[in-house]
């Protein structure tokens, strides 16, 4: 099969926007949460999706529909965490569904008054367990530590259907069937990514940490055999999806796609995604707005031809998403910017999602040309949050004016004016 072109070889402020929304009676819930159970099973709806059509969707099931507890922001993390102490590994047998079993190794994260849990395990996979579907359950006398590199491939290939073979690159793990050649290109480009998003940071004076489970990404050699794995997970989704990055098993999965802008775009894009969540800048399943997290996705894709891997770093004009906020301009409401800060409803709706996407990678080009100190302490704040817990839309919109100091239509107008001059 052909490859992919780039393959060849502070003061008084003005009111808060907050203030204008109506505040609603939102449960506030002490940890532990309260019932992990409706949970179970939805957690693999977490991912962060490359349609076929060229724009980026993130869905999380109905865990993101109410089953989150809101909780008092000084219980968010907006504080420094403490420094967490090593606990002892578990080993726990359960019933995965009717008609499987799973013996896993973790930890712990979240443990509900019902005696559910979120389980993070060695592979680095989140898995919520309930007490009912527990077979055995021991306690290890060492500590809780991530598997390594040789442990995973041995997983991997365990796990995956015959034909399958690992390609190792200095900072991933590629389970492929695909064509040799393709992956070693798409291994260089991981690297890239993952090379110029530490870089990135730590010229923000904000050094990422290491991941502490391997990166793994699975590459099928086609649509047929991507789909045979994906509708596992997504369901009829994956007919329009040509990638994704699944917040449950921690893993990129992809397959070979001929045109070379959304090859590129794709995986670089769901390779953004996946390091922020093993270096400290996001949490999985915490509260990580979806402009912020697809807006630095965005802000990292755009791919650069003249570079031999197709991608020369973060910051690039991002075309696609340029026009399509053009697109959008002349039809923007007035309440835009508080509507894609405030909840994450636009980018969910297959009417609103396009313009959302557009907007939030904007928005990331603009704070990140304009107001980098504030967006990186923004992202800092971000950056402490807990699973399965979330901030109103009032707390959401009060954290965003307080870091960069101002109110919102004043930003918006300078936001509207700087776009404007971007070509």
């Amino acid at each position: 099969m052909p490859l992919p072109t780039p393959y060849r070889p502070r003061g008084t402020r003005p009111q808060h926007a907050a203030s204008a929304i109506r505040e609603t009676s939102a449960s506030v819930l002490p940890l532990p949460l309260p019932n992990l159970a409706p949970l179970a099973g939805t957690l693999s709806r977490g991912w962060h999706l490359a349609l076929s059509r060229g724009w980026h969707l993130t869905l999380f099931g109905v865990l993101w529909l109410g089953l989150i507890a809101v909780v008092p922001r000084h219980a968010q993390g907006d504080e420094p965490a403490a420094e967490v102490k090593p606990k002892p590994a578990l080993r726990i047998r359960f019933k995965k569904s009717a008609d499987r079993e799973l013996e896993i190794i973790g930890q712990p994260l979240v443990t509900a008054q019902d005696g559910g849990q979120m389980i993070l395990t060695d592979e680095g996979q989140l898995l919520v367990v309930q007490p009912e579907t527990v077979i055995a359950r021991e306690t290890l006398a060492e500590d809780f530590t991530p598997i390594d590199e040789e442990e995973m491939c041995r997983r991997l290939l365990a796990e995956l259907p015959s034909g399958f073979q690992i390609h190792r690159t200095k900072s991933f793990i590629i389970a492929h069937n695909a064509l040799p050649a393709y992956v070693r290109w798409v291994g260089t480009l991981f690297d890239s990514t993952h090379r110029g998003f530490h870089q990135y940071f730590k010229k923000q004076s904000w050094p990422l940490e290491p991941s502490r489970f391997p990166l793994v990404a699975l590459v099928f050699a086609d649509r047929a055999s991507f789909d045979e794995y994906a509708r596992r997970e997504l369901g009829k989704a994956s007919e329009t999806v040509i990638g994704y990055y699944n917040l449950e098993t921690n893993r990129i999965i992809t397959f070979y796609v001929p045109d070379a802008e959304r090859n590129v775009a794709t995986l670089v894009h769901e390779a953004t995604h996946q390091l922020a969540y093993n270096t400290g800048l996001q949490t999985r399943f915490a509260d990580n707005p979806m402009w912020v997290s697809e807006g630095l996705a965005m802000f990292f894709e755009s791919p650069h031809f003249a570079n031999p891997s197709g991608w020369q770093g973060a910051g690039r004009v991002n075309r696609v998403n340029l026009l399509r906020f053009r697109n959008y301009q002349p039809r923007r409401p007035a309440d835009s910017l508080a509507t894609l800060l405030s909840d994450d409803l636009r980018f969910r709706s297959p009417s609103t999602a396009a313009d959302a996407y557009a907007e939030a990678w904007a928005l990331t080009y603009f704070l990140m040309r304009t107001q980098k100190r504030e967006f990186i302490k923004f992202l800092k704040v971000l950056s402490r949050g807990k699973p399965l817990v979330e901030r109103d839309r009032r707390e959401r919109l009060e954290l965003f004016e307080t870091a960069f100091e101002t109110d919102l239509p004043t930003l918006d107008r300078k936001f509207q004016a700087y776009m404007n001059t971007v070509n």
